[in-house]
């Protein structure tokens, strides 16, 4: 379910970096590469969590919206199949 991959790009100079041991929430994760913040470890899994989960309500709220406009438009061209409001 969730992808807990522990590399992390840094935005500064996209290099690969990963977070070693078992991280406290307060440590902070400086590029390997060209030392810039990437972030603190607390942050990197409430955004890695929020990610996962916007991913999963996306793959149940995502429509066809070409199939639910070819569905109105052979309903309104076909009255007969509409249902009668009671």
């Amino acid at each position: 379910m969730l992808n807990i991959s522990r590399k992390v790009t840094c935005p500064e100079c996209s290099g690969s970096n990963f977070w070693k041991g078992d991280p406290k929430p307060t440590d902070d994760l400086h590029c390997r590469y060209c030392s810039a913040f990437i972030a603190k470890y607390d942050d990197y899994i409430s955004n890695l969590v929020r990610d996962e989960a916007a991913r999963m309500l996306a793959q149940f709220v995502e429509s066809d919206s070409e199939q639910d406009l070819a569905t109105l438009k052979y309903a309104l061209s076909h009255p007969e199949h509409r249902r009668a409001s009671v």
